[in-house]
């Protein structure tokens, strides 16, 4: 392990002739930080510097960890995240007293929520001063961030570092994983020389409760177990009984590294499968056993397998779901809500090789059924792909709309997407799902190839993270050894909230798309669906605005469209705008080659402002616009209205009147349809 005592010992007695520490404050807190974080083989640390962190921010350069500097701590939290789902690694991200730690919440919370594998290190204020509220940047984050992360530490002696970073990494690491908060306040700094002569140091020497490399060549390795024998054995022999299970793969089998033992269990098995979230392609979706979400007739699902898989609102909560084997790393996540023959509490990777072995040992064979089952999976999915392919050609080239406007349709570019990755890097671009709108379309089209290729903000649904998110994935893939540039699909409205921070990519050389569906504001789509075409439904003063280039413009959203492209060129990265379907392959096309040649590229694409994501019409957003009286709601938000909640007893009134065609989301809105 190296040790920065000895290091600089050996430089400052050659160079300055005197002996550390008798004109400087040495050894120092940051020393214990930047010792424990290499003895965890930590590489690369992303944080945005300041006063009261400088002491261990340096010294984690001096050791040899790269810092990587961004311009707003939530960005480099958001980079650290993704880092840490691309290597399985703990990602290490920082940030200083007060506004650093307040800039770094949501990405936190983020991080918390997708269960990625972090430490925060932050400074904090001076313990003297507790709750003056007149100290400079007086701060608590052990209390603002402890309900969103696995555990927040205020350490308050230098004694201590050592033994709470090395149950950090453990703590961070063991599932369900999740971000650990270190608070590091300057009192911990300068109390170092003080605290020698208390009788507790004596008694618990320079680093309390702590021993170096505590496992030995495993220190670094996550804790892990595996499922009980029985439980194996019970979900096993109910898996060969039935003709038509079906496995879905989440994010706790990537934080499992379950990709082999799981692609020959579903090979052995003969088990249909789809992926989730960062588990998707643990099993490659080029697979003939796969098919993308759950077929049309799930309810012959007979036996439903979710591993690691967080079964929440997104899921319905497991409503309507069949019989089910789970399988999970954590008790945490054995769901209550779900009707379960079995559950097996262990690492995807571990219980399913167990399996395996169970299959193995008693020469076990599928059922007559399965072939046909799967026989009928895969006939599905290629019937889906070729109605979303035949879907996406329409509106890309035959649509009235398209053919005349200088505007493009989210599902054309979603197919055309797809097939520039298929055929130019095999399917295995990492991708950045951020645009409200353009997520909404793309993923049934995109197809993973290798473990944590598309990235999202999980459960915190959030805007802007895709910036940041593809730093840290082009970092990971850098280290590596990998040089694939990295697609990040970002939403005008993403790029407002964090665009500045492609200026970061670009410091960095690194090969990064961004791809802006630029559509003029905050999904202004969503005022043809319940406020009307002057967002009528709003007060008066939220109507009106000022006048601009003989256009109104109105407070929810902008005009004219931003020219995110030569913003970019300023930033030093390569811009292009493209809005017509034909010239948007050749531009993609420039963009990757700009960043493969280590200049971030963003193409800004002018996309037709009055498609909006389908859920903008489903039953929760129905549910949340209820307020709006009918009298003022659109066509085409009357007609869903209608559809979802015109069941009696549900709203007075509304189960009474005509029943109304609904209109795909993916057709642009009549004149009619934007009508109040």
């Amino acid at each position: 392990m190296t040790k920065l005592g000895v290091e600089f010992d050996k430089e400052a007695q050659k160079s300055l002739g005197y002996e550390l520490g008798t004109r400087e404050l040495y050894p120092y807190a940051g020393m214990w930080v930047a010792e424990t974080l290499k003895e965890h083989d930590v590489t690369v640390a992303f944080g945005v510097p300041g006063g009261h962190i400088w002491h261990f921010i340096d010294a984690i350069s001096r050791i040899g960890i790269k810092t990587i500097t961004f311009l707003h701590e939530q960005n480099a939290v958001y980079a650290g995240e993704a880092y840490a789902q691309i290597t399985g690694k703990t990602a290490i991200c920082y940030a200083t007293v007060g506004p650093g730690v307040g800039n770094a919440v949501s990405a936190v919370q983020q991080a918390n929520l997708s269960n990625s594998p972090m430490i925060f290190i932050c400074g904090g204020h001076e313990i003297e001063h507790d709750k003056l509220y007149n100290t400079i940047q007086e701060s608590y984050a052990c209390e603002l961030m402890g309900s969103i992360s696995k555990w927040a530490q205020r350490i308050t002696y230098p004694n201590t570092i050592k033994q709470f970073f090395t149950r950090s990494f453990k703590d961070a690491q063991s599932a369900p994983k999740g971000p650990v908060v270190m608070e590091l306040g300057v009192s911990c700094l300068f109390t170092q020389d003080d605290m020698k002569n208390k009788v507790w140091w004596g008694l618990w020497g320079d680093h309390a409760t702590w021993i170096p490399d505590w496992r030995g060549k495993d220190t670094t390795k996550p804790l892990a177990s595996g499922g009980a024998p029985e439980d194996v054995a019970q979900a096993v022999k109910r898996l060969y009984e039935v003709d038509k299970p079906f496995m879905i793969l989440g994010d706790g089998a990537t934080w499992a590294d379950a990709s082999k033992e799981l692609t020959e269990l579903v090979n052995l098995a003969k088990i249909p499968f789809t992926t989730r979230r960062i588990g998707r392609a643990i099993v490659t979706e080029k697979h003939d056993y796969y098919y993308r979400g759950l077929p049309p007739f799930r309810n012959e699902i007979e036996v439903m397998i979710p591993v690691g898989v967080k079964v929440g609102f997104f899921d319905g909560f497991g409503g309507g779901w069949p019989e089910t084997i789970q399988i999970n790393e954590t008790v945490n996540q054995i769901w209550t809500y779900i009707p379960t023959s079995t559950a097996i509490v262990g690492s995807p990777k571990i219980v399913a090789q167990q399996m395996i072995d169970y299959i193995k040992a008693n020469n076990l064979q599928p059922p007559a059924g399965r072939d046909e089952w799967i026989s009928k999976i895969q006939q599905a999915n290629k019937d889906a792909e070729k109605r979303r392919r035949d879907k996406a050609m329409y509106f890309g080239f035959e649509h009235p709309k398209y053919k005349k406007e200088n505007v493009m349709h989210h599902g054309y570019l979603s197919q055309a997407i797809a097939d520039y990755l298929e055929e130019k890097y095999e399917s295995k671009v990492r991708i950045m799902i951020d645009g409200y709108t353009m997520s909404d379309y793309v993923m049934p089209y995109l197809k993973a190839t290798r473990h944590s290729q598309l990235l999202s903000s999980s459960e915190q649904a959030g805007v802007g993270h895709g910036v940041a998110m593809a730093i840290g994935t082009a970092i990971a893939q850098l280290e590596m050894g990998d040089k694939t540039p990295v697609l990040a699909l970002m939403g005008d409205s993403g790029m407002g909230n964090a665009g500045i921070e492609i200026e970061t990519a670009s410091r960095y050389n690194l090969p990064i798309v961004y791809l802006v569906t630029e559509n003029n504001g905050w999904m202004p789509g969503m005022k043809y669906a319940w406020y009307g075409p002057n967002w009528d439904a709003l007060g008066e003063q939220d109507r009106k605005g000022t006048e601009w280039q003989g256009s109104m413009q109105l407070g929810q959203e902008r005009k004219p469209a931003v020219r995110w492209h030569k913003i970019a060129e300023e930033l030093g990265c390569y811009g292009e705008m493209v809005d017509k379907h034909e010239n948007f392959t050749a531009a993609l096309d420039r963009c990757f080659k700009a960043a493969e040649s280590g200049k971030p590229a963003v193409l800004n694409c002018m996309m037709d402002e009055h498609l909006v994501n389908k859920a903008v019409t489903s039953p929760v957003y129905c549910l949340m616009y209820a307020h709006i009286p009918w009298v003022d709601v659109p066509q085409r938000g009357k007609a869903a209205r209608r559809a979802i909640w015109g069941k009696p007893g549900v709203f007075p009134g509304l189960a009474d009147l005509p029943k109304m065609a609904t209109t795909d989301p993916w057709e642009p809105y009549t004149e009619d349809e934007m009508k109040s």
